[in-house]
């Protein structure tokens, strides 16, 4: 029982001071229709940016963890989920008076996925790749901190690496979150 206490307050250390240390935190939800199956997909997930590299006041690079959780209405398997590292790219247009509008395009973010299969979908593996495009905006919300809004599609696959790549996509993801 110690043992467990120890490790708990460990993680919940680990967590409090990375959450001090992010740039973003972000949740999301969406889903939509798996194109090329009668399933229809629903995503839930938490993202962490931990990392900007300043390029120009245009081009921001980021790095994080995402946590996905994966499920679907379909037969097989309903419910899975998956762990990635990601580079997210940030353009940004003119700043505005209420925030700053931005596209930003995840690619080739490795990933661990809990099960090969989302209903008929299937990988070759456990290995993936997790991809998402979208829009969104930095609202104005206090002196250091902001507020994150963005429309996005995610999709998960192993890029064609493995003969097996049938891939998981997400139409309609929202994000929210905040920037510190």
């Amino acid at each position: 029982m110690k043992h467990l206490v120890q490790s708990t307050l460990t993680i919940l250390l680990l967590c409090v001071s990375l959450l001090l240390h992010a740039d973003e935190l972000m949740i999301n939800a969406g889903g939509g229709k798996q194109y090329g199956a009668s399933q229809h997909n629903r995503t839930f997930g938490l993202d962490y940016s931990f990392y900007r590299m300043v390029r120009s006041h245009r081009q921001h690079l980021l790095l994080g963890l995402s946590f996905t959780s994966m499920s679907t209405d379909a037969f097989g398997s309903k419910t899975i989920s998956a762990i990635s590292l990601y580079p997210q790219l940030n353009l940004y247009s003119k700043r505005q008076s209420w925030g700053q509008p931005f596209f930003f395009v995840r690619a080739l973010g490795p990933s661990y996925i809990s099960s090969n299969q989302l209903g008929t979908r299937k990988q070759k593996n456990n290995f993936a790749f997790q991809a998402q495009v979208g829009v969104g905006a930095y609202l104005n919300y206090q002196e250091k901190k902001q507020g994150i809004i963005m429309l996005s599609f995610k999709h998960f696959s192993n890029a064609g690496i493995f003969n097996v790549n049938e891939g998981f996509n997400f139409p309609v993801v929202l994000s929210v979150g905040v920037k510190f």
